[in-house]
This record gives C-alpha cells, structure tokens and sequence, in this order.
C-alpha cells in the first residue's frame, strides 16, 4: 500500500491502426481544445464526423513511424525511471493516466485509491502549461474526481516546470549529443526550437504557454552559452523559434516550422538542428511531422544537413528532473 501515489499526465497515442479513428474522436470532443460555436450539443456529431474523415490520412501517418504511437512506451519508462528515483524518498508509486487513449486519467486514479495512497501528486509532461494541454487533463482529473466522490486525500497539482534547471539541462544535454554527433561543432549552421502550435485567441484570452515556452527557449540557450561544450559556437548560431502542428482556418502562432526551415534555406544555411521544445516524449509530431515532412522539405530547398533532436523520452537526466520537480512541489 504505498502512501504516495504521482500521476504522470500525458496526452497518449493510438496503439493500433484501428485506435486511430477512436483516438480522434476522443481528441475532437474536447472542447478544451476545439471550442464549437455552436455549443456543447454539436460537440460530439462533429467529433465524430472530423475523426471519421481524419483518420484514413492519420493512419497513413502512422504507418511510417511503425503503425501506432509510441507515446506510451516512452510514458512508461519515464514512469519506471521516477519511480526508481522517488522511493529513495517516497513510500509511493507512479501511475499514467492518458488524456485521450489507454490509459485514461480514469484508470490510473481509481488504481491509485484502490491500492490505498494517501496523496496523490498530479504531475504533466508538457514543461509548459497550456488550457490545451495541462489544463486540460487538470479539468478531466476533476471530472473524475467528482465522480469517485473527492475522496479526502491530499491532492497536490504540478502545473508547469518550463525553466526548471534539470529539464533545462536535460533538454541541453540533447542537443550537444546530436551537435557532436553531426560534428557541426564550427557554427555554420542554425538552431530551430519547434513547438506546437495553438490558436491566437487562446493567448488572447489568457494562455501562458506562449510566455512559457519562450522561457524555456530562454533558459536553454542561456545554458549553451554558459555551460555548453560549445559555448562559443552556441553565442554565434542564428536560432528561431516556430511553431507545427496546425489544423484548420484560424490565426495560429507563427512562424510556422516550415517557413523558418524555408527562410534559413534562402539565407544559405545548409545545416539545421531542430528542437521538439515542448514535446518529451517521442510520438507522432516529432517522428513523422518533423521526422519525414519538415525534413523532405528541407531537403528540396537545399538543407544538407538536418538534424532532428531526439525528444526526452528515457533521459536520465529529464527523470532527475521530474524527481525534483515532485519532492519541492511536496514540500510546499
């Protein structure tokens, strides 16, 4: 019966082809992301009716990356790693609770009360919080909450961490590796920070992730240049930071990821590397998106070289990071 119990808050990934309708729909039913117009009642048709016309498109998607997400897998080692960590501090147990595939937040928060935990720590893995992202799990967990009847347990609400030290170095760690890697230690080339993109009326009406994640780029670049093995090479480098990922006609972040990659090309840049920034698990965006489209195009406009940094995923320095993130935030 462990006495803590941290739930890792991800978004979760289609583990077949046939979960990939499903997965969708769940998605587009969220109106923490996709706000109908016409209310509530629309909701769900519409889900239903974008996922079906979706989903033949994505299943392609994923076929390329191996026929299912591996957002899971990843969330599952990360788990293993904290875990290990934790109990030389805690009495506790890490569970995964999806936002739109198995596990559900469901799941893993009626697994963590039947097993007895006495707190229970909501922790995300989006560094910087979103009304899309982490918020949006935060609303289901309530949700769920209220339907289990708010057990009188401690709750304790990780929000964001997007310039904590150890996720900083953790994502700085990742670059040197792909920068020694494609030996472009001289600094003829560029840094791009790719991140998901969101609609500009949520940071109209308040979202932090904008600020957030500009923080994040920030606190990561002042690391390069300070303490990178290239710090020279980091203090000359152009860098940018876009934004993928986007669906429909509305205004979104910009750049987009494809014209920075378009524009370092027309300046001459020949060698890219590019960040996921505000994705730490491997999955769909990053293998496929950037993966394969990005990089054919890049490729058709001239890139040599274009070096796409691995996410996060099994980091032994990212699983220091949570940990920490965890025993402060249960220390407040």
């Amino acid at each position: 019966m462990p006495e803590h119990g941290i739930v890792l808050l991800n978004l979760g990934g289609p583990d077949s082809q046939q979960a990939v309708e499903p997965f969708l729909r769940n998605l587009f039913s969220d109106p923490d992301i996709f706000r109908i117009p016409m209310g509530r009642l629309w909701q769900r048709p519409l889900a239903r009716a974008i996922a079906k016309a979706r989903a033949p498109i994505v299943a392609r998607h994923y076929a390329h990356i191996g026929g299912r997400s591996p957002i899971l897998m990843w969330t599952q080692r990360q788990a293993a790693l904290l875990e290990q960590r934790l109990r030389a501090h805690l009495d506790c147990r890490v569970y995964i609770g999806m936002r739109y595939w198995h596990p559900f937040i469901e799941e893993a928060v009626r697994t963590a009360l039947e097993e007895g935990v006495r707190t229970l720590t909501l922790l995300p893995l989006y560094p910087q919080f979103s009304f899309t992202t982490t918020g949006s799990s935060l609303n289901e967990f309530h949700r769920v909450w209220r339907r289990l009847g708010s057990p009188s347990i401690r709750i304790v609400t990780i929000r964001s961490y997007p310039d904590h030290p150890l996720y900083v170095r953790a994502v700085a760690e990742r670059i040197e590796e792909t920068v020694r890697r494609h030996a472009l230690p001289d600094g003829a080339w560029a840094l791009i920070f790719s991140a998901h993109s969101l609609p500009v009326r949520f940071i109209e009406d308040g979202d932090p992730y904008l600020e957030e994640t500009k923080r994040s780029v920030e606190a990561v670049l002042t690391y390069l240049r300070t303490q990178g093995a290239y710090r020279d090479v980091y203090a000359r480098v152009s860098t940018m930071l876009a934004f993928q990922s986007r669906v429909g006609p509305v205004r979104w972040l910009e750049p987009s990821t494809i014209d920075v990659v378009k524009q370092f090309a027309r300046d001459g840049i020949r060698h890219l590397v590019l960040v996921p920034i505000s994705f730490v698990s491997d999955h769909i965006e990053t293998l496929y998106e950037l993966g394969h489209q990005v990089r054919e195009i890049a490729r058709e406009h001239g890139i040599l070289t274009f070096a796409l940094v691995e996410a996060l995923n099994d980091s032994e320095m990212f699983a220091e990071a949570l940990k920490q993130i965890v025993l402060e935030a249960l220390r407040t």
